[in-house]
């Protein structure tokens, strides 16, 4: 592990404070209840289209700039009893102000080799907190997809939300509902997501499920506590969410320093 990596962790965990995450808070003011989330409430700019180079290289230099991203992907459902699930079709990353949507099978097929090494930039950078939604099962998806890139098989400081909340019912948009007083319209959920172009509402419908972990993750750091919090006779020490996977099969390097909640089950 490369030096510093420790510093690294400690810096991006004291600059966002998780502990908020165990006590959500009122609804945020401005936000009607009953209704669903749009998407320009959450993200300050544009939802971008990538399925070309130079978009991907221009994506990959703003999402490297950012501390925290949210990531999420989507796939073509498959009803057949016993068939192999359809690949990874898109890959959603926002940060505050945009969201971009990666259009994996095209780019897999046009240039292989640059979306591996931007993806690799991404989601291997000890720099850049990644917060997803149950988003180790979409890693092993995406990694079953994908087998010949290597940017699929190890990811470093990924805080998977739901394994925080563990809320019972309602998923993300329940989450969202709890937190921010409005949920997310999961209609298009099981919708066809190798349609070229995608339709308005699948574009909005990917968007959101990332941008909304932004925006409950500025609404907890803005209402984080400085010290660690108790949880029953169990002190919660929160460092231990954030998780770091390597596929076995691939050369092992030194252990990593951030302590690990146990097995990531991938």
């Amino acid at each position: 592990m490369e030096a510093g990596y420790s510093e690294k962790v400690d810096e991006l965990c004291d600059r966002y404070s998780l502990e908020g995450f165990l006590k959500p808070r009122e609804p945020e003011a401005g936000i009607p209840q009953s209704r669903f989330l749009h998407l320009k409430e959450l993200v300050e700019e544009d939802l971008i289209w990538v399925d070309e180079v130079d978009s991907l290289r221009n994506a990959t230099c703003h999402i490297e700039g950012c501390k925290v991203v949210g990531v999420d992907c989507e796939w073509k459902p498959n009803y057949e009893k016993g068939s192999k699930p359809n690949k990874v079709s898109i890959m959603q990353i926002s940060s505050d102000k945009k969201v971009f949507i990666l259009d994996l099978i095209k780019l897999y097929k046009d240039v292989p080799d640059v979306l591996d090494n931007c993806l690799t930039h991404i989601l291997q950078s000890p720099g850049i907190l990644k917060l997803g939604y149950n988003f180790q099962c979409d890693m092993k998806q995406l990694a079953h997809s994908y087998g010949e890139l290597d940017c699929f098989k190890h990811y470093e400081m990924l805080l998977d939300i739901q394994n925080v909340f563990r809320e019972p019912r309602g998923g993300l948009s329940g989450l969202a509902k709890k937190i921010l007083g409005a949920g997310l319209n999961k209609t298009r959920r099981n919708s066809n997501w190798e349609l070229r172009p995608l339709s308005p509402n699948q574009l909005e419908y990917a968007a959101l499920d990332a941008a909304v972990l932004i925006h409950i993750f500025r609404h907890v750091r803005d209402h984080s506590q400085p010290t660690n919090v108790s949880v029953g006779h169990d002190k919660f020490e929160w460092k231990s969410y954030i998780v770091s996977h390597m596929d076995k099969s691939k050369k092992s390097k030194k252990g990593s320093t951030i302590k690990k909640r146990g097995d990531d089950g991938i």
